[in-house]
C-alpha cells in the first residue's frame, strides 16, 4: 500500500537536470491540481504560479530560471529550462524506488471470491474482497483494490496505465505510473470497461454501491462517489470528480478536471 515516505528534491538534481535553489522533502510528483501531499510540480509561466495559489499540498516548484524570484519562499525551488520535461524525469526516478511510494505485497483474494477462467489477476499488489465476482477475460492489474460484493464484468480492465503524456520529453511517451485503483464495496462494473489508475500516486476511486454499464472509460485520478449510475459508452477524462447519487446518461463525455 501507499507509504508516507519522503525524500529530498536535491536527490534528483543530476537525473532530472535541476538546479536546486531551495531543497524540499517530496513524496510525489504531480500537476498543480493533483490531489497529493508533498508534491513537486512544474510551473512554466507566471500564470501557473498564480493558479497554484488555489491548491494545497505543493512542496516545491520546478520553474524556468527567469521565474525563480516569483516562487514564494515557503516552497522548495528548482530551475530547469524545460520544467515539465524535468518533472517527468523526476517521476521516472521516484516511481522506480522500490517500496518508497508503495510497499508491495502478494495479492490477496478472499476465498469466497469467484475468478472465472480466462481472467487475469496480477500476482502482486491486488486485493479482491469477499463474494466479489471477476468475469472471464477481465484483467486486474497491480495496485488495484477491489472491495466485497463487487461484480467486474467480462473483458473489463482495472488498473490500466493512465494516458498521461510526458510533456516536453524528447520522445513522445506516457509518464511512468505510481497510482492505483480503489473500488469500494457493492460496485457493479459491466463488460469491456476500462478503469485507469492514478498517474502519480493515490487512487482512482469508485464509491460504494455505484453501477457502471458496459463500454465505459474512466481515466486517471477520477473520484466517483457513492451510488452513482454511469450508463453505457460514457467517457470520463482525468481528474473528474462526481458526487454521490449522480446519473450519467448514455454516451456522455466529461472533460478533464470537471467536478
Amino acid at each position: 500500500m501507499f507509504t508516507s515516505r519522503r525524500t529530498s528534491l536535491s536527490n534528483f538534481a543530476d537525473s532530472a537536470g535541476l538546479q536546486v535553489l531551495r531543497d524540499a522533502e517530496i513524496a510525489f510528483v504531480g500537476k498543480i491540481p493533483t490531489d497529493l501531499e508533498a508534491r513537486v510540480v512544474p510551473a512554466a509561466k507566471p500564470e501557473h504560479l498564480e493558479y497554484a495559489k488555489g491548491f494545497e499540498g505543493i512542496a516545491a516548484f520546478v520553474v524556468p530560471p527567469d521565474l525563480a524570484e516569483l516562487v514564494p519562499a515557503q516552497f522548495g525551488l528548482a530551475t530547469a529550462d524545460a520544467p515539465q520535461a524535468a518533472v517527468a524525469l523526476i517521476q521516472d526516478s521516484l516511481s522506480a524506488i522500490e517500496d518508497f511510494q508503495w510497499e508491495g505485497f502478494a495479492s490477496r483474494i478472499d476465498p469466497t471470491a469467484v475468478i472465472e477462467p480466462g481472467a487475469y489477476v496480477a500476482a502482486r499488489d491486488v486485493v479482491i474482497g469477499a463474494q466479489t465476482y471477476i468475469g472471464p477475460n477481465a484483467v486486474i492489474l497491480p495496485r488495484s483494490i477491489i472491495g466485497a460484493y463487487c461484480y467486474i464484468g467480462a473483458g473489463t480492465v482495472v488498473g490500466m496505465e493512465a494516458f498521461d503524456q510526458a510533456t516536453g520529453a524528447p520522445k513522445r511517451r506516457l509518464l511512468k505510473q505510481s497510482g492505483g485503483v480503489r473500488i469500494e464495496d457493492h460496485v457493479t462494473i459491466q463488460a469491456n470497461c476500462t478503469i485507469s489508475r492514478a498517474t502519480f500516486g493515490g487512487f482512482c476511486t469508485i464509491g460504494t454501491g455505484s453501477l457502471v454499464d458496459a463500454l465505459v472509460y474512466i481515466a486517471h485520478d477520477c473520484s466517483i462517489g457513492r451510488d452513482v449510475t454511469i450508463c453505457s459508452n460514457v467517457s470520463i477524462s482525468g481528474r473528474v470528480r462526481i458526487g454521490d447519487k449522480a446519473y450519467l446518461g448514455p454516451q456522455c463525455a466529461i472533460s478533464n478536471g470537471v467536478s
